[in-house]
């Protein structure tokens, strides 16, 4: 009986030091994220419990922050010799002031290696916009294709379908709807707006290397060509002028909705969400999306504005960041997953196609099929490059843009300028 009650000691002795050990060979993470946007937060949080189930052996604690223009407060922690987070979502317009001094390869992860092959199966134009000396260090986190919002109504009233190419929609202004005071779209003293359409008639800003080729014997006469149109679409009333915060979140362009006087707008896939349904709830049904007007003398099927990649930084837990990203990100379902929960549309081509994505119905579009428009649209995304000085340009042309529109600067003065503001600054390296 005592042998007996002996052994069952031990059995219970070596059991608890077995459990003892397990408890203790638990490893404790903690990640952090840091972002602007609280979206990409909650996608996050809604597959936390699918992440944890495939690492048992990991104790996560988790530190996601909202910081506003967390990018520019990530660049002066750096500068006062703090910590990064090791997930930094980096909006595409600040990624230039990572590649000064080679910032964004000296603290983080170069992902290049890590996407492998899948680099492929992902629109090009959202790698390409995180990419420093060829190689990759964000994944994008949404395809911001940019598609024609528009009153079909209007349009049946005029007996005039909706334009194909920009070209006919200038015509459309000046025939049709410029004399009644109906505006077709919207211009804004923004260098990313014209970067838009100066991207999809293919022009580039900066080459693969960073170059500055805007004035190159290609390009300028494109940006001549997109400012000559501009200037002549503001002058028949095709284009509805609106400036600075106005454009964002003044009454102005839901006013003109309401009113009539602008029938359509030609903006990302995120205007949506941010914009149009918000400011004009009572039009529900009274909108569709189109594929936006293309250049007839080429370039590509729509054009982007914005973006937040997500960068890793380097450091003890940058193998675990990264799985973490790759996880969320990377991946057909994750990128459906990452749609219905949040509304930013795939850019992975298999994700495009999923009926869960490509068959979307939206009653604001009258039951439109939605998702079909953007699907329609992944392949023709633009390709364009970064560069540091990339903001010394976008201020030039966003400066000079009401110039163009009343018609006190020419098309050619309006790109000169932007060419020589831009090369000043290349050249005295500020």
């Amino acid at each position: 009986m005592k042998k007996g009650l002996l052994l069952l000691v031990l059995v219970f002795a070596v059991s608890l030091m077995g459990l003892t050990t397990f408890v203790s060979a638990q490893e404790e993470v903690t990640l952090s994220a840091w972002t602007h946007d609280q979206l990409y937060i909650d996608y996050f949080n809604s597959r936390i419990d699918e992440w944890e189930a495939m690492h048992p052996d990991i104790t996560f604690t988790y530190d996601f922050q909202i910081i506003p223009e967390v990018w520019d407060r990530v660049l002066e922690g750096l500068a006062a010799g703090e910590e990064v987070p090791d997930l930094l979502g980096l909006e595409q317009g600040g990624f230039p002031n990572y590649m000064k001094d080679g910032v964004i390869a000296n603290y983080f992860v170069d992902l290049t290696d890590l996407i492998g092959d899948r680099y492929d199966d992902y629109a090009e134009g959202r790698w390409t916009i995180y990419s420093y000396e060829g190689r990759v260090y964000a994944i994008e986190s949404s395809l911001t294709a940019s598609v024609y919002y528009y009153q079909p109504a209007v349009f049946e009233e005029y007996g005039v379908e909706v334009p194909e190419s920009w070209e006919e929609m200038l015509e459309l202004g000046e025939t049709v709807f410029g004399p009644e005071g109906v505006s077709l779209n919207v211009a804004t003293n923004s260098g990313n707006w014209f970067q838009m359409l100066f991207n999809q008639r293919g022009g580039d800003v900066f080459d693969e290397s960073g170059t500055f080729v805007f004035g190159d014997e290609t390009n300028r006469p494109l940006a001549i060509e997109v400012a000559d149109y501009i200037q002549r679409a503001v002058a028949n009333g095709t284009f509805f002028v609106v400036l600075g915060d106005d454009h964002w979140s003044g009454v102005t362009i839901p006013t003109a909705y309401r009113e009539g006087r602008l029938i359509g707008h030609m903006m990302p896939d995120w205007w949506s969400s941010c914009c149009l349904k918000p400011n004009v709830e009572e039009m529900a049904g009274e909108w569709r999306i189109a594929p936006p007007p293309t250049w007839e003398g080429g370039g590509y099927s729509t054009t982007v504005w914005g973006g937040t990649g997500w960068a890793v930084a380097k450091g003890e837990d940058q193998e675990i960041a990264w799985e973490f990203l790759e996880f969320m990100y990377l991946g057909a379902e994750s990128q459906v997953q990452r749609f219905e929960l949040i509304n930013m549309f795939p850019t992975n081509f298999e994700a495009m196609e999923d009926p869960r994505v490509s068959e979307l119905i939206d009653a604001f579009y009258g039951g439109q099929e939605i998702g079909s428009v953007y699907a329609s649209l992944g392949r023709g995304v633009p390709v364009w490059y970064q560069s540091p000085f990339r903001s010394n340009w976008s201020t030039a042309i966003g400066d000079n843009l009401p110039l163009l529109f009343d018609g006190s600067m020419t098309p050619e003065a309006f790109v000169d300028q932007a060419i020589s503001i831009t090369q000043d600054a290349i050249d005295f390296g500020f």
